[in-house]
């Protein structure tokens, strides 16, 4: 599999540098059909539910069936396409959404759909979409330069937004010409052209000999990878208070539609055809704006437009204002999100990149839930306007936050995997599952330069415990203080193996940068593994610190 790493390319010239991938285009122009086709499916569960029941509660679950599983299985999903082949998990979450789609199509042409199986498949159809979404945003940052990944991710929002602009207008058409089961038919036909461009994409395989890791241990890793890398939790502080403000634009946008410009469904599908247009109509400037100044001034000059837009929204009357806002929203909304995403993976390594992204898109859809709530909230007890101005403050508060918590730089970090060290060769026999493994560094540094070193290590402790060490800890040697140990465990050898392999060029140079304090350059390295009465002393030699045969896994 060729990865791109940062020394491949600039930075992109334009935000169509990614379409020059003949791979990338293949599969943005089959998502875009595929976007389209969902949302021409939520118009007909609408609608259908609208038909079977009609009561408000029932037609907000057919949204609430969608956004669930995202909730629910983000995690699991960014551990599947971590562990498996991604191009694999694409294609089984596209053939399951077909297979849903033909089922609800069936169902409704033949009246046997009821309000409770409705919601059933449409979470189904949910939980494809959320096994999709990590392994997608994976895979496309191999379809392209890293110098064009910012413009790959921009380009998805555009699609998504043209869909949106488009999508629901195509649905109630087709609703009204054929009914509801026509959407959901022509929703499945609109997987075929993301399968087609999976199945004709002959991904290289990862080579792993060693044993796949449990599920556990990997959602548990995902966990760790965030907590001990900066840049991300800088990404989920900023991404949850912007999601959370930026919730109150649409869920209240039916009540504007209906009670400041007195009109009904087609003015509410115009109102959201002027976000998608604006959201689409900034891709083209507000990429590079971001090239040019960086994430964080961007996304802190987009913060304050969300919220221009959203004061907006709270005192204007007529067309006019109520448009501009909405423009301002779109546009505010796809450049934020597309600089959240951009930091999460140009953040994270590619041992571990679906699985940051799918810890990225809960905290979002959560915060993004949770806002949707309170501003409803706040609209029933207060007012609209009451609700939005609220959210404009909000809004307001990111570039103080950005003060404290400033997103990463997208650029000039090499996370791709380091060029692998030969592996020690233990000189005991011993089960490669028994452990823990203690591995101590044993480091002589100039009193003088005490300081920086230990700065240095700080950094290279928190890499050892993101790429899997349990615990870590710096000593210096109370009688001798030129010496230091620094010490880290593992759960097992198979483990250690594993963190090694984990490094990346970006981890490398720190531990080059390390080992410059160390008088001779070249710091000694002992690892011990727990023994116990029941261990497996009268190994073979030849099993020393070795996986048994088949049980080698690979992954993505």
């Amino acid at each position: 599999m060729a990865i791109a790493t940062a020394g491949d390319e600039g930075r992109a010239a334009s935000i169509l540098e990614p379409l020059r991938s003949a791979r990338f285009r293949a599969l943005w122009l089959a998502t875009l059909v595929s976007n389209l086709g969902w949302l021409v499916q939520t118009v007909g569960a609408s609608w259908l539910m609208t038909a079977l029941v009609g009561t408000p509660d029932m037609v907000a679950l057919v949204q609430a069936a969608v956004q669930a599983p995202i909730l629910c299985f983000s995690i699991l999903a960014g551990v599947a396409a971590d562990l498996l082949d991604r191009r694999r998990v694409l294609l089984a979450a596209q053939l399951s959404m077909l297979a849903v789609s033909l089922l609800l199509a069936l169902l409704t042409a033949t009246d046997a759909i009821g309000p409770w199986s409705l919601l059933v498949l449409t979470f189904l159809l949910g939980s494809g979409a959320a096994l999709q979404g990590p392994a997608f945003q994976s895979v496309v940052r191999e379809t392209v330069p890293i110098g064009a990944l910012g413009a790959a991710v921009v380009l998805n929002g555009v699609s998504f937004n043209a869909a949106r602009a488009f999508g629901p207008a195509l649905g109630g058409a087709v609703v009204a010409w054929a009914g509801a089961q026509a959407a959901f038919l022509l929703n499945a036909v609109s997987y075929l052209p993301l399968i087609v461009a999976l199945l004709g994409w002959r991904r290289p395989p990862v080579e792993d000999d060693l044993p796949r890791e449990r599920v556990a241990g990997a959602v548990l890793g995902a966990f760790r990878y965030a907590a001990e890398t900066p840049a991300i939790r800088a990404v989920l502080v900023r991404s949850a208070l912007f999601a959370f403000a930026a919730a109150a634009a649409l869920p209240l946008l039916p009540l504007v539609a209906r009670d400041r410009l007195e009109g009904g469904p087609a003015t509410y599908g115009l109102l959201l055809g002027l976000f998608g247009l604006g959201a689409m109509a900034s891709a083209f400037v507000v990429h590079p704006l971001r090239e040019r100044h960086g994430a964080e001034p961007v996304s802190r000059a987009l913060a304050l437009l969300f919220a221009g837009g959203l004061l907006l929204l709270a005192l204007g009357r007529g067309w006019l204002p109520i448009g501009l806002a909405l423009l301002a929203c779109g546009a505010a909304w796809i450049g934020s999100f597309a600089s959240f995403n951009i930091a999460v993976q140009t953040s994270s390594a590619f041992w571990v990149q679906a699985r940051t992204f799918a810890l990225y898109q809960t905290v979002m859809f959560g915060a993004m839930a949770l806002g949707s709530w309170v501003w409803g909230l706040v609209a029933t007890q207060a007012s609209v306007p009451v609700a939005y101005a609220l959210a404009a403050l909000v809004l307001a508060l990111q570039p103080l936050v950005g003060r404290v918590r400033p997103l990463p730089a997208t650029s000039g970090r090499d996370l791709g995997p380091a060029r692998r060290a030969p592996e020690p060769d233990p000189a005991l026999a011993f089960d490669p599952e028994e452990g823990p493994v203690l591995v101590q560094v044993e480091y002589r540094v100039d009193p003088a330069r005490a300081a920086g070193f230990v700065a240095a290590m700080d950094e290279l402790g928190h890499i050892r415990k993101r790429n899997g060490a349990l615990r870590w800890r710096l000593f210096q040697d109370t009688d001798d203080p030129e010496h230091w140990v620094e010490t880290y465990i593992v759960a097992d050898w198979v483990e250690h193996r594993r963190l090694a392999r984990r490094t990346t060029e970006a981890d490398r140079a720190v531990e080059r940068r390390v080992a410059t304090f160390d008088r001779k350059g070249s710091p000694l390295v002992r690892r011990l593994v727990a023994r116990r009465r029941d261990a497996r002393f009268a190994l073979d030699p030849s099993e020393r610190g070795t996986i048994p045969d088949g049980e080698g896994g690979g992954n993505a």
